[in-house]
């Protein structure tokens, strides 16, 4: 979470309240920071070497760690302003909203413990889209949360290519082959060649994708028609998790 002050701004003629990324100050202690502690008290405790090794292992992972926090929080607090400043939301409505914070405090704490900008971008759109008047029920929202915490990049960039295939063609300026006939293997490494060579990785991430009820086909060895490679292959719960990961656009 994080410890703010609200500073006016004048939009338009109305008076915004937006957060001061200047005074941004973390009072929430994510785990791995826990751990860090923990491991510093028992490097402690060794005989003779101990403060010279909680030297060196506060020099390798203390400056990332604070460089990963802050540039986490100051992504949250420039989309949570932009709520503000379009009328979304108010100080006092995100102030009342548990749903909101429960939200908020796991994936910072997600977040910190990640370097993939696919999944802090998912993290970040995650919280915009939990402060919204239509966001998921509290039970979906940490379900979804977990899920991005034990998913990869290429578990989201899999599960948007097969939402629907041709759209995320015109989205992304590409052009499928003309095909006649083949698989699910075919769309993939066509829309991502650097997986040409490793069918053992997206062959694994597709079935993880599948036993989290995302995908609704279980496998990717079919053979089928040019409009079976290109058909939606996510499931209802599957849409409803991309929508909380994309950017609302807001």
């Amino acid at each position: 979470m994080l410890e703010t002050q609200l500073q006016p701004l004048c939009e338009k003629g109305v008076l915004v309240n937006t957060i001061d990324k200047e005074l941004i100050d973390p009072i929430i202690e994510p785990d791995s920071e826990k751990a860090h502690r923990v491991a510093r008290a028992a490097i402690s405790a060794v005989p003779v070497m101990g403060g010279a090794l909680v030297e060196a292992f506060s020099s390798l992972i203390e400056p990332p760690m604070a460089r990963r926090k802050t540039e986490w929080m100051v992504q949250v607090t420039e989309a949570i302003n932009k709520l503000y400043q379009k009328g979304f939301v108010t100080e006092q409505d995100l102030q009342s909203n548990e749903k909101f914070f429960t939200t908020l405090v796991h994936a910072s704490n997600v977040a910190i413990k990640n370097h993939e900008q696919e999944k802090l971008n998912a993290l970040k759109n995650a919280v915009l889209n939990s402060a919204l008047p239509d966001a998921p029920d509290d039970t979906l929202q940490q379900l979804f949360l977990n899920l991005i915490d034990s998913c990869t990049s290429w578990h989201i960039a899999l599960l948007k290519l097969f939402q629907n295939p041709e759209i995320w063609a015109k989205n992304n300026n590409h052009q499928f082959p003309s095909w006649s006939m083949g698989g699910l293997t075919a769309v993939i490494e066509s829309a991502y060649p650097e997986l040409g060579n490793e069918k053992d990785l997206y062959r694994l991430v597709w079935q993880e994708l599948f036993r989290s009820g995302l995908l609704n086909t279980d496998g990717l060895g079919t053979t089928m028609s040019a409009s079976g490679m290109l058909a939606k292959r996510t499931t209802e719960i599957g849409d409803k998790f991309v929508k909380f990961i994309s950017n609302p656009n807001i």
